[in-house]
């Protein structure tokens, strides 16, 4: 299923979102209202420290990340699970080459 969606005269084409054969856009919003509840719920301080201030790249993701997320309500788990993997990105890395020496 495709839907042409426009801002303000700004044409962004057809779209094919995510999982739409599967979910109903309600069922998504759901579903991305409970992933941002868990997130919240179960965050540390880590959680604020992962985003880090007066930098460019944070604020030109966090603004494209709202933006994707009034079209398609799954960038916000996507979102939230990049942000996970952003902030573990030293942890998984080491992991991956301290497994790879044997």
């Amino acid at each position: 299923m495709s839907i042409n969606y426009s801002l303000d005269g700004f044409l962004l084409g057809n779209i094919y979102m995510i999982l739409d054969n599967l979910l109903t856009y309600d069922q998504k919003v759901i579903l991305s209202i409970v992933c941002g509840g868990l997130w919240i719920y179960f965050r540390t301080a880590e959680c604020y420290n992962m985003i880090p201030r007066e930098h460019w790249f944070p604020v030109i993701f966090v603004c494209s990340w709202i933006y994707l997320n009034y079209y398609e309500p799954l960038f916000l788990p996507i979102g939230l699970l990049i942000l996970i993997g952003y902030a573990y990105k030293n942890s998984i890395i080491s992991f991956i080459y301290s497994s790879t020496e044997l």
